[in-house]
Order: C-alpha cells, then structure tokens, then sequence
C-alpha cells in the first residue's frame, strides 16, 4: 500500500539547517509527501515552543484572523498548506530550535503529547522524527505586529445560509482485495437519499436540537472513477458534500477547481457488517455525534476556517463542507491525496453545470444527476 520513506526532506535536502536572523520570518509550508502526514512540533532546549508561531493562511489564502497553531502541534496531511509567522526576536544568537513530526503512519488522526517529540517510533514508522534544524545567528532585531484582521473579502457561511441546499454524500471505504496477495481497493463512493432503499445501504442517524434523530438512508451510486458521473453541481450555487469515513485512515480529500469551507466535523461510530463493503455495495450505520474512546480530536481548528481545498477525514467521523463554484464549468474530479490511495482508484469525476443547462438535467434525472449516457 503506501510507501513511508524512513528519512524526511526539506526542499531536497535531509534534515536541513535554517540560519535565522532575530527578527520574524514568513515560513510556507507544502506537504508534499505522498502519503504521510505530518504534525510538527518546534522545540527549544528540549520544550514544545510554540507561542512563537501564528498562521495567516491556508490553502485558499489568509485567514480572516491570524490563529495559534494547535496546541498538539501543526498536521500537514498531503496537499495541505500553511502560512505562518514565526518569531525570534527574543533569542540570543546561537540559539537552536528543532522542528519534528510526532504523526505516526499511516496516520489516523489520534492526538499525541507535543513533549514526546524527538522520539522514534518504530511501529508508526517514524524512525527519524527530526525535519528541520534552525539555528539564530548575529542580525538585525525587530518584532513585526501581526494584524488583527487579515482576509477582508472572505466570511464563514453560516449552516442558516445553507437552508435548503442540496446534501451530497460520498462514503470513503476500503475493500478486501478480491486475489489473495493484492491490496484493497480503496474507493470513493458517491450516494443517494433513498428511504425504501432495501439493504445494503448506510444508514445515518443524525441527533436534532428536540432529542430526536434524524435517519438518513443512503444507496450507492457510483464506486470506481470510470463508473457514470453523478455529481452536476450549479455554478454558483453553494452544496453541502457530505463525507463520511468508514475506513481506519485519516484521508485528505482533494477537491480540483476551487477552493471550499469546512463546516463541520462530527465525531461518530461506525456499525459496518463484515460484508457490507462489496464491488457494487455499501453497508454501514452511522450514528453522528457518539464517537468512540478514540484518541482523535473531532473538532475543528481554528486554522481550518478559512478557505481550503483539501480537507483531513478521520476515522470515526463525518465531516461537512461547503462547495460553491464560481467561475468555471466543465468536468473536473475531486480524490483522496494520498497518492497510494488516488491510484487505487479513490478519485472520482464531477461536471460543473451552467445553470442554462439545469432545467434539461432536472427534467431527465431529477435534482442534480445526469441520465446514464448510454439512454
């Protein structure tokens, strides 16, 4: 399945040094692996360091206002970006500060203590933790300000501003290989509301505000990437993609063309019969809001609200996000960033549709779906 190289490289190179001046640097961050996430840590003398640290941005831009970074440290799954600040206008020259990763691999999400950085961990297969080295020499000493406010052309849109928009729901799954010896198959599986779908089919209890549940029953309509394109979103309309994660793994799922807003992670406990992951079928229940004793942290950051376009999926977990295309229509595809992943077939295509168009699609398939192209 994935390859998890032992050593990590900085713009080419092992275990990099980093002169700093004591003033405050911009540091940009990619991870550019193809499969491990990362959760940096900076130390000093031994000690987590992170006040030093604030983010301005994500992968779509600047946050509306800078952010600590978390507390455990800051994870970079593949693809994911961020814009930071860093300060060391308080150190004297000849002060040395470590950057390491404390995120086991695969990784799935779980929190981990920032004090064991610096620790192998051979079972994670992280048998070198350390990523960069840096090291304060004699220079100028300035402090910058950082700005309350940051990005003045973006705002967070509210689940209110969403009352009747369309759900759509894709269910991360990993099946058994069908040859002993072959990898599973991971896939992307694109679902529809049927509430008289006979099984298999996920079901998805979700708790309301009067101490009911809301049940949602799902049928499978697309799972490997040539299968017939369901998904036709509207330009300008914004969509709720709704991504539900039945497998073990973090997945960071990548959407192409543009950027989108996380509006929720729900923790959740997964019900799934030990046949219910088939070539053509999905059986799962899902119940939103009653996570297991996990170890993950299922909320969000305050560096996911800005804009993004890929967003981590834990296990045990359902997470929302809001999808509005602007400017372009066409056929673009959205898939999980792991490359392992994506070439096992975890990618799937989506039509950007002009709303010119939309009556002729609702008139064939109903809301949002397009006739299969052999009618």
């Amino acid at each position: 399945m994935e390859c998890f190289s032992p050593f990590t490289t900085v713009n080419g190179v092992v275990w990099p040094y980093l002169d700093v001046e004591p003033t405050t640097y911009r540091f940009r961050l990619l991870n550019g692996s193809n499969a491990r996430t990362y959760r940096l840590v900076l130390t000093r003398d031994g000690e987590p360091d992170h006040e030093r640290i604030t983010q301005l941005g994500s992968e779509g831009g600047l946050l509306q206002a800078p952010v600590p970074i978390p507390q455990q440290g800051l994870v970079l799954a593949s693809a994911e970006r961020a814009d930071l600040l860093v300060d060391f206008s308080d150190l004297a020259p000849g002060t040395e500060l470590t950057i390491w990763n404390t995120a086991s691999a695969p990784f799935d999400g779980t929190v981990a203590d920032p004090a064991s950085a610096g620790r192998a961990d051979l079972d994670g297969l992280l048998p070198y933790p350390e990523v960069l080295r840096i090291r304060v020499k004699e220079g100028l000493r300035s402090r910058r300000r950082v700005p309350r406010v940051l990005a003045t052309d973006f705002r967070r849109t509210s689940r209110d501003e969403l009352a009747g928009a369309l759900v759509r729901a894709i269910a991360l799954v990993e099946q058994e290989a069908e040859m002993d010896g072959a990898p599973p198959m991971l896939t992307m599986r694109e679902l529809a509301p049927d509430p008289a779908a006979d099984e298999p089919a996920i079901t998805l209890a979700e708790p309301q505000a009067n101490g009911e549940e809301l049940v949602t029953r799902w049928r499978t309509l697309a799972t490997r990437f040539e299968d017939t394109i369901t998904f036709f979103p509207m330009l300008h309309r914004p969509e709720i993609w709704r991504l539900i994660n039945l497998t073990g793994d973090t997945h960071p799922i990548h959407l192409h063309l543009d950027a989108f807003q996380v509006l929720d992670r729900h923790p959740a406990t997964v019900d799934q019969p030990e046949d219910g992951i088939t070539t053509g079928a999905t059986s799962a229940t899902v119940r939103l809001g009653h996570a297991p004793e996990d170890g993950i942290s299922h909320k969000l950051d305050g560096n996911e609200l800005g804009l993004k376009d890929t967003v981590r999926v834990n296990p045990n977990e359902v997470v929302d996000i809001v999808v509005r295309f602007e400017v372009f229509c066409g056929r673009y595809m959205y898939h999980c960033h792991i490359l392992e992943h994506e070439d096992h077939d975890m990618m799937r295509p989506f039509v950007v549709m002009p709303a010119e168009l939309m009556p002729f699609m609702d008139m064939h398939a109903g809301r949002g779906n397009m006739p299969d192209t052999t009618e």
